[in-house]
């Protein structure tokens, strides 16, 4: 093997120092792509740290590339096609239930507790997933099994997150059998509201004997809602406050899986 071969045979492992404008170019689409509305040249200018005429130069070739459409009227700068059909491609190659179990197993590992994703199945949420952690396993659910709609976690961030009409019948067949009333259901049904509001629901030990849990939803990029994650630990010594860190490590990774979905996270 020759000098020029030895060195071809390398290049793989060297970190090169990359093409600056094209980083550049990415950081003004990026600005766009984070705002999530149309934007003016200034404003562009400013979240990618650009002056404004560095910026327009940006916008110039990344407009006539179809990554950003400017509107004639208005002058506002918005994404275009082509980044469109990218985003597009990108979610079509997205294997959604890998990308759960690594998010879920994540979870799991740093909390030491068991992680469940529930999908709706058209009448309740059922377990697609689970990931033990190092605490005390949840024998109760396995993979395939049905979740109740009241009162775990799950199913109220279920219901919190689909329309009305998708669960509301079961909710009340359920209650009733339960011994609560018209009224009892009602407020409950209210108050999901409120679980909507804040991203996520706690509850005590309820379906599952002295155990605690907190939920999250998971989004796709239509808004839609995906899963929900689902963490469940021993009542002692499982904080379910929402300043608790199973909460806030779950929120975290519910987020950080929905962004890889393609929905917006704040």
């Amino acid at each position: 093997m020759d000098a020029k071969q030895r060195g071809s045979a390398k290049e793989p492992e060297l970190k090169g120092a990359g093409i600056q404008s094209l980083e550049k170019g990415l950081r003004v689409l990026t600005a766009i792509q984070h705002a999530g509305r149309a934007m003016r040249l200034n404003d562009i200018a400013a979240a990618a740290g650009m002056t404004p005429s560095m910026a327009h130069g940006y916008l110039v070739s990344l407009v006539r590339t179809g990554f950003v459409a400017q509107d004639r009227l208005s002058g506002l700068y918005d994404l275009g096609d082509s980044a469109l059909q990218l985003g597009l491609a990108s979610l079509s190659r997205t294997d959604f239930l890998s990308l759960a179990r690594a998010s879920i197993s994540e979870l799991a590992a740093v909390l030491g507790e068991t992680v469940t994703l529930a999908v709706w199945n058209g009448d309740a949420p059922v377990v697609v997933d689970k990931i033990e952690g190092r605490s005390d396993s949840v024998y109760e659910i396995k993979v395939g099994s049905l979740v109740r709609l009241w009162p775990t976690a799950t199913g109220r961030v279920f219901m919190a997150n689909l329309p009305n009409a998708e669960w509301e019948h079961h909710l009340r067949v359920l209650m009733l059998q339960g011994g609560e009333g018209e009224t009892s259901t009602a407020r409950f049904i209210t108050e999901l509201t409120e679980v909507r509001a804040e991203g996520y629901a706690a509850t005590l030990p309820a379906t599952v004997p002295d155990f605690s849990a907190v939920a999250a939803p998971v989004f796709d990029h239509r808004g839609h809602l995906k899963a929900v994650i689902t963490v469940l630990g021993r009542q002692d010594g499982f904080d379910i406050a929402p300043s608790g860190p199973p909460l806030t490590a779950t929120l975290r990774v519910a987020r950080a899986l929905s962004g890889r979905l393609g929905a917006s996270v704040s």
